[in-house]
């Protein structure tokens, strides 16, 4: 009597614990995901939040990137890459609730990207093939329903939404990420049977939602910063183009108004036939200036060689040095040259002359006291160097920093500040280095390096 009491007592044991785990399997069964367990709530939350952060930080990634591509043509192509790959990433650091259904954030790169490019089918593709390598369960087609019929419904708004302002868009996005996080939160009640809970509820319309805010932001204030650069470089354009227009029209109104003047005197009888000839010399001496100020401009504007041919350089040198002999020594200056052998480059001859001419001319100005001119050419490694230092005024650091502008000269009304600009042109054009060197008092030294030629 006593063991079949014993027994009973045993089987009731039995079969309360049997209930029990067979209640906790009907609760876990297939079909269903956990979302009455704290942890797998937890987990939900943290995974999406890891992906708010990998997109924000992608973000800045793509932006350096689409900075440093300038106008290129892959430009186009960097926001759309973006997005592919936030898709993945997001579904890579997804968790899975159970019955194949997983919690992230891709819905957000899908939506923006859609928006933004319009190239919907892209992002949904991309998502539903990523889901199905992960799986072909319930959630694969779940998902593989809802983000087409999705990508039709983007499609259809995506016009309306680029005609938007900034700050619509923003709210556009907003309310799209928003009210997509809780259509599939329903279509999920409704196929898988879950239990609801309201901290993943929270954390899959809300992080969605701030996560779209963010990174619409950015995207629209990256946009603004490109309009403004643009809109900033297009100022500067016109700025130099009225300054080298304001440029040109000074230094040629001067000559000009002097050959009207002596045109004119030339006219009156007044004068003898010595003047008038006298007057006529200068008309023509001003007539050449004129000349040299538009061949100067012609030569900046158009930086590219006329022809490239092999150059000696001490010969080059020489010749330059030989046509300003006369006028430093009627200066008092003393010229010192020391040009090595066999330099050869590639170049315009007349161009390399006339940069050289410019130098040389600035240096002597330089030296209204008198003084020395250093010409050095040697060979360094694999390239030509050119050394010319004068002891001359020399400039200061805000000088230095504006040399070569085409509407700046150190000369003042003397100077058009045309002829380093043209010189720098030039030196350029021949794919050589300028550095330049000089202190108020000590004078200035330029150093030109152009790559040394071996010939054919």
């Amino acid at each position: 009597m006593r063991k079949n009491s014993l027994f009973i007592q045993k089987w009731r044991v039995f079969s309360h614990y049997d209930a029990i785990v067979k209640k906790k399997k009907k609760t876990y069964s297939k079909g269903q995901y956990y979302l009455n367990r704290e942890g797998v709530n937890l987990e939900i939350t943290e995974k999406l939040m890891l992906n708010l952060s990998l997109l924000l930080v992608l973000m800045f990634f793509f932006q350096v990137l689409q900075e440093r591509q300038g106008r290129s043509v892959l430009r186009q192509y960097i926001l759309p890459l973006y997005f592919v790959v936030s898709i993945f990433l997001c579904m890579i650091f997804s968790v899975e609730a159970g019955g194949g259904v997983r919690f992230d954030l891709r819905q957000v790169p899908i939506i923006l990207g859609s928006l933004y490019t319009g190239r919907v089918f892209l992002f949904a593709g991309a998502a539903i093939l990523m889901r199905g390598y992960m799986g072909v369960d319930d959630g694969f087609w779940t998902a593989m329903l809802y983000f087409t019929s999705l990508a039709f419904v983007l499609k259809w708004i995506h016009l309306w939404y680029v005609q938007l302002p900034s700050s619509q868009r923003i709210f556009a996005s907003v309310l799209a990420t928003f009210a997509s996080s809780v259509v599939l939160l329903e279509i999920i009640f409704i196929l898988h049977t879950p239990q609801r809970n309201m901290e993943t509820i929270l954390s899959y319309t809300l992080v969605p939602a701030v996560g779209a805010a963010l990174i619409t932001y950015f995207i629209e204030m990256i946009r603004q910063n490109i309009l403004i650069r643009n809109r900033l470089a297009r100022s500067e354009k016109m700025e130099a183009v009225s300054h080298m227009s304001a440029a040109i029209s000074h230094e040629i109104r001067n000559p000009l108004t002097s050959v009207k003047g002596f045109l004119q005197l030339i006219q009156e009888d007044s004068y003898s036939e010595e003047k008038r000839k006298e007057f006529l010399q200068i008309a023509m001496s001003e007539i050449v200036r004129a000349e040299q100020v538009m061949n100067d401009y012609l030569t900046f504007s158009k930086a590219a060689l006329d022809k490239e041919e092999e150059l000696h350089v001490a010969e080059e040198l020489s010749n330059v040095l030989k046509t300003f002999e006369y006028l430093a020594a009627e200066k008092g200056i003393k010229i010192n040259a020391s040009l090595g052998e066999d330099l050869m480059i590639k170049g315009d001859k007349s161009k390399f002359k006339q940069a050289v001419i410019n130098l040389v001319k600035n240096a002597l100005e330089a030296m209204p006291a008198g003084g020395v001119l250093t010409v050095r050419a040697n060979k360094v490694q694999q390239s030509v160097q050119l050394l010319l230092h004068d002891t001359g005024i020399g400039m200061s650091e805000e000088q230095l920093s504006r040399l070569g502008e085409p509407y700046y000269s150190t000369k003042g009304n003397q100077g058009t500040g045309l002829g380093l600009m043209v010189t720098f042109s030039i030196i350029r054009a021949m794919k050589g280095k300028v550095q330049v060197n000089s202190r108020p008092c000590r004078g200035t030294t330029f150093r030109i390096t152009f790559p040394s030629y071996k010939g054919e």
